[in-house]
């Protein structure tokens, strides 16, 4: 590349631009119109329901649901289908248990209308199967309560949320609804110059939002997802008084992203529910696995511990040297690691809807999607690797980005076990065998994900479990159901994209935040708090952008060796975007990168949004350093092909390389 590419710019560049614009418009697009399909979806189908719940003789009504967020009994859980109640029993796993089920079957099969009722352990659920003439759901929810009540005393105990339930999606469909109507009050009230109360404000709701160890307390008190639902309403309200819109558009599009996640996960319970209740009963008692070490923390939480401690040490020294809350407030919320945030639960969000979406996994807990990060182990049942054995580029694949491979010893392995890099002894239970290994390598410091059939110890011990539903049982003490091992593949080979979004998160998150510092102390009209936003909104788009190229490697039909003609374009393109590197040779220096035509337009395409007061610049060069955390760890496809073997079927697939 010569001079005489710059030369053309003047008239290349306007061209590349509107290019640029278009992709990203289009990406824009489709994200807001994914997410308000989804949204809208999910407010008229739940919303809608549970609002009329106590008129319908439904079990769990809006008001339920407000007291145990702002800290009452938790409501009971349940799922209505056809002919079948899904309903969540209390004391299961207490020392009561079997007293706790046998007097709640007996008093189930009891009630009129109903013809079957089966324990699940896993769950902690009653199955109820009904006749042409159901019972009431608030006469099941009395007698299933009564029935406990006889054997424990009642105890406020955290449910564990089917994709089924309603509490979980009206949650975050409540967070979007109020975060949405903010930023448009936030606008009108911006528009109109009203006046807004100090950053002090959103400060304290972010002081217990992002300070791990306050944030823990709460979530002890009233759950996780309540939690989470809490203070992203009381965080809309701040930002909403302080006049922040920005901010809030943040979060909209955050909160539409979970509340899509949520939404296509209930739809794939719905699907797959008759499938699963054919198997329903669960005699296995319940598990209550014991870590031999605590979970290890990764970039992202190491991040917050640091910012928990800068928080409150920067609003001091700011408040002392200025003598003004508003100040303090600001430097509260510019140590905020809010970009780490996004970049992880968007990226397990986008990753997790498109799973279900394209795949057919079922999350039963989808919160395992957000220690893929984490994950250095994996544990594979000898079981899986007999019926659909992996390419060894797959294997190879995870061995590259740090991920060590177990089995166990197994007869049929034969010379499968040189696969792995590391065999465990077998035990007359297979489901020991993988138990011990799990443990033993959490016990190392670990984090261990397992691809099982049917072990429910191994499963309820594992980081990351994902069962992969056979002919029997489905395995339910798994995070994941897949119904392919080639899918369980997957999801593994998605670890070191996951690793990448949280980095790349606590990248922007210091940038962002030391941005911050430096407006703080500079004479510019800025608070500080503008580039924090800007680097959540890089860091929601790059995870998101991670997502949807993970799921978009292609799994195609050629004869491994042989690329057809898409991939020879593919292999075309990457050399022509590795030519594409520009770079100036000043002599005693070398050679000296600098952005290529492509980069330069965006750059200045965010440079003439700051010159028409579109975007503030702090905003601006956020968005820019977010561009160049994305593009500069871009790497190349491998020139060769490879092909995934899963028993007796190719799915070829060019495997990306690792992210950085």
């Amino acid at each position: 590349m010569g001079l005489g590419t710059y030369l053309a710019a003047p008239v290349v560049l306007p061209v590349r631009a509107a290019r640029r614009g278009l992709r990203a418009g289009a990406w824009l697009g489709t994200t807001l119109l994914d997410a308000t399909v989804g949204g809208a979806a999910s407010v008229a189908g739940v919303g809608v329901g549970l609002a009329t719940a106590p008129l319908r003789g439904g079990a769990v009504s809006a008001g339920d649901m407000a007291r145990e967020f702002l800290g009452g009994a938790p409501s009971r859980r349940f799922w209505r289908g056809d002919d079948r109640v899904w309903m969540q029993v209390r004391g299961l796993d207490s020392p009561d248990g079997p007293r706790v089920a046998t007097v709640v079957l007996e008093a189930v099969r009891g009630v009129p209308g109903v013809t079957g009722a089966e324990l699940n352990y896993a769950l902690s659920r009653v199955v109820v199967t009904t006749g042409d003439d159901p019972p009431p759901l608030d006469r099941l929810c009395e007698t299933v309560c009564s029935a406990e009540d006889s054997v424990r005393e009642p105890e406020h105990e955290r449910p564990l949320d089917l994709p089924g339930d309603d509490v979980v999606l009206a949650g975050r469909i409540a967070a979007l609804v109020t975060t949405t109507v903010g930023l448009g009050v936030a606008v009108a009230a911006t528009a109109l110059q009203l006046p807004r109360l100090p950053a002090a404000v959103a400060a304290a709701v972010i002081s217990v939002d992002y300070q791990p160890r306050i944030r823990r307390l709460v979530e002890h008190r009233i759950g996780p997802e309540a939690t989470d639902v809490v203070l992203s309403i009381t965080g809309a309200a701040a930002s909403t008084l302080t006049h922040t819109p920005a901010s809030l558009a943040v979060s909209v599009l955050l909160r539409a992203t979970l509340t899509a996640e949520t939404w296509s996960a209930r739809q794939a319970w719905h699907r797959t529910e008759p499938t699963l209740a054919q198997h329903a009963a669960d005699g296995h008692p319940p598990e209550h696995p014991h870590r031999p070490r605590p979970r290890p923390v990764g970039p992202v939480e190491r991040h917050a511990d640091r910012s928990a401690l800068a928080a409150p040490t920067a609003a001091a020294v700011a408040g002392a040297a200025t003598g003004d809350v508003g100040v303090a407030g600001a430097a509260v919320i510019v140590a905020a690691p809010a970009a780490t945030r996004t970049a992880r639960e968007s990226f397990a969000a986008a990753f997790g809807r498109g799973l279900v979406d394209r795949h057919g996994v079922l999350p039963l807990r989808p919160e395992a999607l957000r220690r893929l990060d984490r994950v250095d182990a994996v544990v594979i049942d000898p079981q899986v690797l007999v019926a659909a054995t992996p390419d060894a580029a797959v294997l190879d694949y995870l061995r590259r980005a740090g991920i060590r491979t177990v089995s166990v010893r197994h007869p049929g392995l034969g010379s499968r076990h040189a696969m792995v890099d590391e065999l465990h002894p077998s035990a007359e239970f297979a489901d020991d065998a993988l138990h011990e290994a799990v443990q033993q390598w959490q016990g190392r410091g670990a984090t261990v994900a397992l691809i099982a059939t049917h072990a429910p110890h191994a499963l309820a011990a594992a980081d990351v479990g994902i069962g992969v539903v056979a002919e029997q049982a489905p395995p339910w003490y798994a995070d994941l159901l897949v119904d392919d091992p080639a899918i369980a593949w997957r999801i593994l080979c998605a670890v070191p994209a996951a690793r990448t979004a949280s980095r790349r998160g606590v990248e922007l998150s210091a940038g962002s935040s030391f941005l911050g510092a430096v407006l703080m102390v500079s004479s510019v009209p800025f608070q500080g708090t503008e580039s924090v936003i800007g680097g959540a909104a890089a860091g929601l788009w790059i995870g998101h952008r991670l997502a949807r190229r993970t799921l978009d490697d292609p799994l195609t039909d050629f004869e491994p060796g042989h690329p057809r003609a898409d991939d020879a374009r593919r292999l075309l393109r990457d050399r022509a975007r590795r030519a594409e590197r520009f770079a100036l040779a000043l002599p005693g220096v070398g050679r000296v990168p600098i952005p290529t035509p492509e980069q330069t337009a965006y750059l200045a395409v965010l440079a003439a949004l700051v010159a028409v007061q579109i975007l503030d610049w702090p905003v601006a060069l956020a968005i820019a350093a977010g561009y160049v955390v994305a593009t500069a760890g871009r790497r190349t496809a491998p020139a060769d092909v490879r092909a995934i073997t899963v028993g007796s079927e190719a799915h070829p697939s060019t495997w990306p390389p690792i992210p950085r």
